[in-house]
């Protein structure tokens, strides 16, 4: 009675969704007179059914649940963290936090790699322990401030040119968990290579990070691929809360590592630069091989093609192709708030993802900052991201998205070249503490608008494959802002002067989010897509590659909802 209870309901929502979309995922006919048998049979037999929640154990609600007599799910301590019984929820979870680990890893290892190459270089004060500043001479035929820089544009240009052909796996074949699987075991073994980063290595491993950092995307498109289908599943308003949960979770795991990394290296065994990102490596190995396989092991493994291959096209230029469909389908007049706003992502994300990435070299040869004062600057920046968060909230509410996401961007390029050029002046090394609480309230106040900008304006319809796109737009450009940079640094200019060019790209999404219709017509344009969908945009944009799932095309929202909660 338990289990059919249990079935009933997940068929109810799943029937629901169906008459909503105007799609058969289940084919109810003769059976509807024998609810108990028929309808229990399908979920039985449908194999897409199985895959999203009717039998899969991956999907499934726990027992405690179940019993519930009133169908509400009992609480107790941490009950957030059970995300309703959904195993695949908190496989999401535990995945985030994972990498958390690794982005807070790589500051270690930065640091290190620009130690290492400054000291090979000459450009390096062993009785004080620092780098040299303005220190002209070349190794490997750059200048060592350069070189976090390059490692960027490298892994950038891999994101841009690769990241369609995982989308195309993604898509096109079963093997969307063992792309991500595969991508997370190639990130372990990255990462533990890296533990022997030393005087000899370095130039190699900075080669290996740039492709470490094309893993780490491919991992993130292959985990995102899944978020619609766990939307379908629960709803619009509970995937909302989910998504917090998700955040906080990656973020608490972010800050758990750095504090431990800070503690074991800077207080108790106070270790140089180079060895502290030794053991903050042999520790990251440690945290994703136990986060990756409690995440990995909650995802199911028999996932159905997503979208059969064209007859006659190579699936390794698939990707491309859908992505050229999208952006075609983007340029409709009906689509120009889509448009404004992933062109304006694409800027955006660009610099703030520079920003963070040339911070460290910025820190270690302009203030002549350690390894643990780094990592203390980024951890005050990732604590100060929660007031930043919650202004966000405030501000939002109050204004709008659009509105809120500029002034966001505006805030983040003022407290970035503001605080590069007064701590260049003054050369305080607390003043750099300021400035990292500052950056991180801005930080905390750009991603949620971010984001929910983007799900006020997406059609339901249109959300599954536009959430890959999404992050397609969000890595394409990611190698310009650091190109830049190094440019710059490579001619003699101060990196004051490379901070000011990336933030330039903030500047440059703020006008074309100027270039957006009023905030309600954007509104009133979203509720006239939802209720009369444009079936050519939609054939131009369905299977984009990278996306996740279009036989969940739509997630199961609840449209009716006019404000979505940031």
């Amino acid at each position: 009675q338990k289990q059919r209870a249990k079935y009933e309901a997940r068929l109810k929502n799943l029937v629901n969704f169906n008459e909503q979309n105007n799609q058969s995922l289940v084919q109810v006919t003769t059976n509807q007179r024998q609810p108990c048998a028929g309808l229990l049979n399908a979920l039985f037999e449908n194999p897409r059914i199985e895959m999203l929640g009717g039998m899969d154990s991956h999907m499934k609600m726990s027992e405690e649940e179940a019993a519930a007599s009133d169908g509400t799910p009992k609480h107790g301590c941490c009950s957030f963290l059970r995300f309703e019984g959904l195993d695949i929820a908190k496989g999401y979870n535990w995945l985030g936090i994972g990498r958390g680990g690794i982005v807070m890893s790589n500051i270690f290892l930065s640091t290190s790699l620009i130690y290492l190459a400054s000291q090979e270089a000459g450009c390096f004060d062993y009785e004080e322990d620092k780098v040299l500043e303005n220190c002209d001479t070349r190794v490997y035929g750059m200048l060592p401030v350069a070189l976090i820089s390059n490692v960027a544009v490298i892994s950038g240009l891999l994101s841009a040119f690769c990241m369609p052909v995982i989308g195309g796996i993604v898509d096109c074949t079963s093997y969307r968990t063992v792309v991500g699987v595969l991508a997370s075991v190639l990130l372990g073994i990255a990462q533990s290579i890296q533990i022997g980063t030393i005087s000899s290595t370095w130039f190699f491993m900075a080669i290996l990070q740039a492709f470490a950092g094309f893993l780490y995307q491919a991992h993130v498109m292959s985990v995102m691929s899944f978020l619609p289908n766990i939307a379908g599943t629960v709803g619009q308003k509970t995937i909302i809360g989910f998504t917090s949960i998700w955040q906080m979770s990656q973020f608490t795991g972010q800050a758990c590592f750095l504090l431990m990394v800070i503690v074991i290296t800077g207080f108790i065994l106070r270790t140089n630069a180079v060895l502290t990102a030794q053991i903050s490596q042999g520790l990251n190995v440690a945290w994703i091989v136990i986060a990756f396989t409690l995440g990995w092991r909650l995802f199911p493994w028999k996932v159905p093609i997503n979208r059969a291959l064209p007859e006659g096209k190579a699936l390794w230029t698939e990707g491309f192709r859908q992505n050229w469909k999208t952006i075609r389908g983007l340029f409709r007049q009906e689509s120009k708030a889509l448009r404004y706003y992933f062109l304006a992502l694409v800027f955006a994300e660009a610099a703030t993802n520079t920003f963070v990435t040339v911070a460290p070299t910025y820190l270690i040869e302009a203030l002549g900052m350690g390894s643990t004062e780094v990592g203390i600057f980024f951890l005050v920046t990732l604590v100060s991201s929660i007031p930043g968060s919650l202004w966000a909230k405030f501000f939002t509410s109050r204004s709008n998205p659009n509105l809120s996401w500029r002034v966001s961007m505006l805030c983040l390029a003022i407290v970035g070249n503001l605080g590069a050029f007064l701590l260049d002046i003054i050369e305080i090394r607390w003043a750099a503490y300021v400035w990292g609480a500052l950056v991180g309230v801005c930080l905390g106040w750009f991603y949620p608008t971010e984001d929910c900008f983007f799900s006020m304006i997406v059609p339901p319809k249109q959300g599954a494959e536009l959430s890959g796109f999404y992050v397609y737009c969000s890595q394409i450009l990611g190698w310009l802002p650091p190109l830049f940079f190094s440019l710059l640094v490579e001619n003699g200019l101060n990196q004051k002067w490379g901070i000011l060019v990336i933030t330039g790209f903030h500047l440059i999404a703020i006008g074309i989010c100027c270039l957006q219709e009023p905030w309600e017509d954007l509104i009133a344009e979203k509720k006239m897509s939802e209720t009369t969908t444009d079936e050519g945009l939609t054939r131009e944009m369905e299977g984009n590659s990278g996306t996740s799932a279009n036989y969940f095309e739509g997630s199961q929202q609840d449209s009716s909802d006019d404000e979505v909660s940031c």
